[in-house]
This record gives structure tokens, C-alpha cells and sequence, in this order.
């Protein structure tokens, strides 16, 4: 249609010019198009429309605007494909240059820097956190010089935390040249985010569910023998939020289930530790000081994940059965490997009657 438009326009139909509304409207169905290459597509009707604006003498309802370029760079974070997040991070400059060379109708958002920073997040490729950082901090500092809009809110920080969380050079103990590890990058976020809004009040920045789920599962990710405590120091943050009535904070299977596996984790972390300074794993059946210690800590780290799991449960059914609140396979599953590496058959044989209870009431309702 927007060819049509061009074709009559070229041949003297002045009434039928396509303008900014035109190439806006097409540009954002490209962006919300599933079609393989839609945000190529996007990217290129920007610059055509670039191209008309100055072929036709820089009219005004031509010019690109901050709905063009976040359109565009949606569609491009959002596209999944290779670099994705560098090529989105590359319009965004480009909003930024023509922003200071005067073009004013090219503010960037939080909007903006959400979608490119969630790029990162999503790209698992090394060093994706620490650029997703970099926005972060990047918006911080345009909001300090008065632009409002690009103020961080909550579901940027999440975001910049799934980067952490997902970082692939994050994980084990610190690996990063600051010295701390994603996870403990991720928690400082969060502590930003409680302090920031206990002092502001501004329920833009106030934590989230997400907020403290993300934070508990980078512990996870982090997978050292201090995961599943680091994580249950931040569920309960989360659930002491709740119960002094912020709802927005309520946990959920989500949120168990990765403290669970960050538990779960640590009992890895404990052999491989132990396997590293004896050359064998965990022996279950010696008495040395080291293989005694070895298995008191995964027997603690599997006692914990059955405790959580009961927790859920226990939620789950007095809380007329909220599905929020479900322990999914994957709860289950975790708990009975756990138990597993912990010699546990009781521990195996209750987890199995446990979720055999939740699937009879589940199929009774």
C-alpha cells in the first residue's frame, strides 16, 4: 500500500503523499510481524523514509520520529537474530546523535533502552551483561541531566538483572575484571532498586516479583557452594515485603523453584569442590574429615530443597490452589535429584508422594 502511495504520488496525486503517519503505520507492522526478515524490513523503511524526507526538502510530517526509531528498534531487539542487541545499540546511538544535533522529536525512552538492554539479556553472549550495564547507566545519566523519561524504571532494572543472570562469563566465583560475580552484580541492582525507592516513594523504580525472582536465579546460575544460601537470604526479602503488604512482591512457584535449583546447585558445586582437592568425588561410605564434611553439606543443601518444596505445596493448597503457586515439573524434579545426591530414598519417596497428591487434587478440580 505504502508502494501505491509512491507510484500515485509520482505521478501527481499530491494528495496521496505518503507522510510520517504512513511510514510509521507500515514500519510498526513489520515490528510486530512474526515474518522471518521483519525487522530487516523495519530497518530498511526507516531509511527510505529518511531518503523521501530529504528528497522532498526536509518537510516536516516527513521527518522520522522517536515513534519510528523505537518501532524500529524493537523489532530489531526483539528479533532474536545474531547481534541483534549491537545492531539495536547502533539505531540508538544514531537517536542520540541527531538528538544532539538538534533534531528534538528523537528523545530516547526507557522504552528504548528496555527492549536494546533485553536484547542482552536474551543474546547469552559474553560480556552482553556488562553492556547491558553500560545503558543502564547510560540512562542514569540522562535522567541526572533532566531527561525524565529515559528515568530507569522496573522493568529495566529486571532486565539489566536477566543480563547478570544470564551471563555466561558471570558464573562460579568472581571471573570479571571488577572482581564480583554477575550475581552479586545482580544483588546490587536490587539493593539500588529498594533504596532508590524507599527514598523516592516513585513506583516506577519499586521492586518486583520479577525483581527479587531474577536475583534468585542468578544466585542459581552462579552455581558455587554459597547459591542456595545467597538465594534464600533474597526470598526472603521477598517474602517479608509481601507480608508487610506489597503485593507486587508475592512469590511465587517462580520464585521457590529457582531457589530450589540454586540449592541444587550448590550440592554441585560441593562435589566438585570436594573433587578438586581429594581427586575423587564425594564418598559417601568414608569417614575421612573432608568426605564427612563434603556430605553433611549436600544432605543440608537437599534438606532445604524438600523444605521449600513442602512450602509451596503448603501454598499452593491453602491458597485455593492460585496457579501462580503450582510447583511445575521441574520443581519436583530438582527436589528428587537433590534427595538423590543425597542418598535420601525417604526424601525421593515423599517428594514423589507430594507431587502425586498435588497431581490427584489438581485432577479431581
Amino acid at each position: 500500500l505504502l508502494d501505491r502511495m509512491h507510484a500515485l504520488y509520482d505521478e501527481g496525486w499530491t494528495h496521496v503523499q505518503p507522510n510520517k503517519i504512513s511510514y510509521n503505520s507500515v514500519i510498526t507492522a513489520w515490528a510486530r510481524s512474526a515474518e522471518k526478515g521483519s525487522a530487516k524490513k523495519a530497518e530498511e523503511l526507516l531509511r527510505r523514509m529518511y531518503e523521501f524526507y530529504e528528497a522532498e526538502g526536509g518537510a516536516v510530517d516527513l521527518k522520522p520520529d522517536s515513534r519510528s526509531f523505537n518501532a524500529v528498534i524493537n523489532a530489531v531487539a526483539r528479533s532474536r537474530e545474531k547481534n541483534c542487541a549491537d545492531r539495536a545499540k547502533f539505531l540508538l546511538d544514531e537517536m542520540g546523535r541527531r538528538y544532539n544535533e538538534g533534531d528534538e522529536d528523537l528523545a530516547p525512552d526507557a522504552l528504548t533502552f528496555g527492549a536494546i538492554i533485553n536484547a542482552y539479556a536474551n543474546s547469552l553472549e559474553e560480556g552482553a551483561s556488562d553492556k547491558a550495564a553500560q545503558l543502564l547507566m547510560h540512562m542514569e545519566s540522562l535522567y541526572q541531566l533532566g531527561f525524565e523519561n529515559a528515568k530507569p524504571a522496573t522493568f529495566v532494572y529486571n532486565a539489566c538483572m536477566n543480563a547478570f543472570a544470564k551471563d555466561p562469563l558471570g558464573q562460579g566465583s568472581a571471573k570479571s575484571g571488577s572482581g564480583i560475580s554477575s550475581a552479586e552484580k545482580a544483588q546490587q541492582l536490587l539493593n539500588s532498586m529498594e533504596k532508590r525507592y524507599e527514598e523516592e516513594r516513585d513506583e516506577r523504580v519499586k521492586p518486583d516479583c520479577i525483581s527479587y525472582s531474577t536475583v534468585i536465579n542468578a544466585h542459581a546460575n552462579s552455581a558455587t557452594t554459597q547459591s542456595g544460601e545467597n538465594a534464600d537470604a533474597i526470598l526472603t526479602r521477598m517474602i517479608h515485603r509481601y507480608l508487610i503488604g506489597d503485593n507486587d512482591c508475592k512469590p511465587n512457584a517462580i520464585a521457590f523453584t529457582a531457589a530450589i535449583k540454586a540449592h541444587s546447585s550448590s550440592i554441585n558445586a560441593t562435589i566438585s569442590t570436594h573433587a578438586s582437592a581429594s581427586g575423587d568425588d564425594c564418598d559417601f561410605e568414608s569417614n575421612d574429615i573432608s568426605s564427612n564434611n563434603c556430605k553433611k553439606q549436600i544432605e543440608l543443601s537437599a534438606k532445604r530443597c524438600e523444605e521449600l518444596l513442602q512450602q509451596l505445596c503448603l501454598l499452593y493448597q491453602t491458597c485455593s490452589h492460585d496457579r501462580t503457586l503450582k510447583p511445575t515439573a521441574v520443581t519436583f524434579d530438582l527436589v528428587t535429584r537433590a534427595c538423590t545426591q543425597a542418598r535420601n530414598v525417604e526424601g525421593v519417596w515423599r517428594v514423589k508422594e507430594l507431587r502425586s497428591v498435588v497431581m490427584n487434587e489438581d485432577a479431581v478440580k
